[in-house]
């Protein structure tokens, strides 16, 4: 089975993704992870991230790994662990750039893809993979968020990292986030008409996820022994 989850930046789908696949004992898979992992390399290598020829170049030698050890996802760039670096600031502001291109959107693809193929159950999250990468999911849920809760969570990721920045800042960089995601050419982020819509403003990993479960309990993709045994 594959479950996809899709949303909008900051509104908490990872986190949702990762304890639902450890609920239900599947693998777990973030495409945006992904492509923090590329945009690591372009700053590690100076890339200018509107060099097309030399990022396509940096792609052609790029090898990416990305596992779910059964209690943490692992990033691995070229056969290192870059986990700990993926959510920084300098990240977060180049990531919407570098996502766009459309020769880094196909490799990801290709990464995704081969992914699920090793996976019997799978959640995977990102922004287009009910309406792209897998149009046939099983399930698709699509997390949204208000902007300003999803501003206070971003800051307090930044806090945690030692980065400091104002929460307006972080407001106005999810804003054009937001922005780039929904109007780039390829791939927007987009609701899919048979999604689940999911609002997590008011609402934590926990109460999330059970709404979760309890919608594929209605759709008979959950069964009402596995819900008990998950919440009983």
């Amino acid at each position: 089975m594959i479950i996809a989850i899709d949303g909008t930046s900051g509104s908490g789908k990872s986190t949702l993704a990762k304890t639902l696949a450890q609920k239900l004992n599947f693998g777990f898979f973030s495409a945006g992870a992904l492509y923090r992992a590329i945009t690591v390399k372009v700053l590690d290598n100076n890339i200018n991230e509107y060099d097309d020829l030399g990022l396509q170049k940096m792609i052609d030698e790029t090898n990416i790994i990305y596992t779910f050890d059964g209690k943490q996802n692992v990033m691995k760039l070229d056969g290192l662990d870059i986990t700990g670096r993926l959510y920084g600031e300098e990240v977060s502001n180049m990531v919407p750039i570098v996502a766009k291109k459309p020769f880094i959107r196909v490799f990801v693809r290709k990464l995704q893809k081969e992914t699920a193929l090793y996976n019997e159950n799978i959640v995977m999250e990102g922004r287009d993979i009910g309406s792209v990468i897998f149009p046939d999911a099983e399930m698709k849920v699509f997390v949204d968020c208000k902007i300003e809760e999803r501003a206070k969570r971003r800051l307090g990721d930044y806090e945690n990292l030692h980065e400091h920045t104002s929460l307006q800042k972080v407001i106005d960089d999810l804003k054009e986030r937001d922005y780039l995601d929904t109007h780039r050419e390829i791939s927007p982020l987009v609701m899919c008409e048979n999604s689940y819509l999911l609002d997590t403003s008011q609402r934590n990993v926990e109460e999330s996820v059970k709404l979760v479960l309890e919608e594929m309990k209605k759709r008979g993709l959950v069964s009402e022994e596995k819900f008990n045994e998950i919440y009983n």
